[in-house]
């Protein structure tokens, strides 16, 4: 389904951010903001479950910077980077907002959260990367210069549609728009540079645990974690991990629903997203 988003920037030459809107405009209308994972751009990921959200609310989405209709600088795409996109969002916001992300997105929504607790209002997760405990070794190996160099490489057609069907459980539920876009994007350097720095920076911090756990429970407001059970590329393991950080966290899994949960399951996922926040 098409959602008619507001589509506007923010911030400077270079690193404008791309900001979508749909839902109320009142000021005083409570607002979810909506991060989605690597590789991945608000009409992907949110589309399908925007319907099922509660209308009263003002849904906020940005393509992070890398991704998607946003610029693609030339940076070290590590947590701080992608911290400080969110921080800038979040200055055109309301004083307090509801907050969540998916995969990549549920890492850099659940630091947000950690470091600026007084701002969230409730935090919900969508399989968030940076909780599964990984062993080092293997973004050690993404962030070398061989995989580095491969990683940048010019996908063909059949790879992205393979990415994007082991994403699903039911690869049906992919809009052929969102393939040809899909692919369209791969094409792009600057767009596969950001990629592969992620793998080299942002996704090797995000899965070194030391310290970081006592980091992410200073945010101990209402939690929300979804996972789909048949998830290749955040396996639902994750969940003990992520509840391990946020014991009283609500929790539903999706049953034969990957790792976009959104599309093999929009309205049950969009629902649970609706019942929480509302």
């Amino acid at each position: 389904m098409s959602i008619a988003w507001r589509e506007r920037s923010l911030g400077p030459p270079g690193e404008r951010l791309a900001l979508f809107e749909t839902g109320r405009t009142e000021p005083d209308a409570p607002v979810l903001l909506l991060v989605h994972g690597l590789g991945h751009w608000t009409q992907a990921a949110w589309d399908s479950i925007v319907p099922y959200l509660d209308p009263a609310w003002r849904i906020v989405a940005l393509d992070l910077p890398g991704f998607g209709s946003s610029e693609k600088p030339d940076a070290r795409y590590d947590a701080a980077f992608f911290a400080a996109a969110l921080d800038r969002v979040a200055a055109d916001l309301p004083p307090r907002f509801a907050l969540a992300g998916h995969s990549l997105g549920g890492a850099i929504a659940a630091r947000y959260a950690a470091a600026h607790p007084e701002r969230i209002t409730k935090l919900a997760l969508i399989a968030p990367a940076g909780f599964l405990r990984v062993a080092g070794i293997v973004y050690a190996v993404l962030g070398s210069a061989p995989a580095q160099w491969l990683l940048q490489r010019r996908p063909s057609r059949g790879f992205i549609d393979r990415i994007l069907r082991d994403s699903v459980v039911d690869p049906r539920t992919i809009d052929p728009a969102i393939r040809e876009r899909a692919f369209a994007l791969s094409q792009d350097p600057a767009m596969r540079r950001a990629f592969a720095r992620v793998y080299a920076a942002a996704m090797r911090e995000f899965a070194d645990s030391h310290g970081i756990t006592a980091q992410l429970r200073a945010w101990t407001g209402p939690t929300l974690i979804l996972w789909g059970r048949e998830d290749r590329y955040v396996p639902m393991r994750g969940m003990r991990d992520t509840k391990a950080v946020y014991p009283a966290a609500e929790s539903v899994i999706f049953e034969h629903a990957g790792h976009v949960v959104m599309a093999d399951k929009p309205a049950e996922c969009g629902a649970a997203l609706r019942a929480f926040f509302s």
